[in-house]
């Protein structure tokens, strides 16, 4: 029998407040701070051999967790640089790594992706530990349309009389930065959330929103409006 692959997962929650949206972690979101939405799919679906951390500078974030999510979490404090604005993703899990050299697998999930589902997490996580053809995975959502970067067209030609195509012919994929999974050699390796062979596991566009600005929360707040009026939980 093979054995079962000790998987982690960290879920960073700064307790500084951001600056585009100020208190977002903590932002009441339908009667529960927003960062709780993801916490509690992920109590009720993770496999319970799956260690779970909430990642943050100050454990006051950790006491304000649900009686039910601390039992599930624990907490792993970081040194206050990686709650700066210097600090990214992958300076995240390398500190993270450092503390917790001993899994098979490294997920980092993000509390701002507040429409994520637990199934989701568990089902990405699962085709990784599935596919010895990939180092990693990160949830992605497929778009199409037009883009530029830096001034110039990255997926068509507007100066090329041939070049333009029917903008729902021009598919590319896109990050939704709520989910991002490594093997153990990546981990130690490179200390980056993302490896030469990811596996790009796909979400509906509602799971891919992730809360950045002001106008991310207030799309949020609708869709949350939609959800529990589709439930009968409040008059339509």
């Amino acid at each position: 029998m093979s054995k079962t692959p000790r998987t982690v997962i960290q879920v960073p929650i700064k307790h500084r407040s951001s600056e585009r949206v100020p208190n977002k972690n903590f932002y009441p979101l339908h009667g529960r701070p927003l960062s709780h939405w993801v916490l509690n799919e992920m109590v009720r679906h993770c496999p319970p051999e799956w260690d779970l951390f909430v990642d943050s500078e100050n454990e006051e974030v950790f006491s304000r967790l649900s009686t039910e999510q601390r039992a599930r979490f624990r907490f792993h404090q970081r040194p206050e640089w990686y709650a700066s604005n210097e600090a990214n993703g992958n300076h995240l899990l390398q500190q993270f790594v450092s503390i917790h050299p001993d899994y098979d697998f490294y997920v980092q999930v993000y509390v701002t992706a507040v429409l994520l589902r637990g199934p989701t997490i568990v089902n990405a996580i699962k085709a990784l530990q599935a596919s010895p053809a990939n180092d990693s995975v990160l949830l992605a959502t497929e778009e199409t349309g037009f883009i530029w970067f830096r001034g110039e067209p990255v997926n068509y030609q507007p100066r090329v009389p041939a070049g333009l195509r029917r903008s729902q012919d021009i598919r590319y994929v896109k990050e939704t930065t709520g989910l991002y999974g490594v093997n153990r050699e990546v981990a130690l390796v490179t200390g980056c959330r993302v490896g030469e062979r990811p596996l790009f596991f796909m979400v509906p566009k509602l799971q891919g929103i992730d809360i950045d600005t002001l106008e991310d929360l207030q799309i949020a707040e609708r869709l949350f409006d939609e959800r529990r009026r589709e439930a009968g939980e409040v008059a339509g």
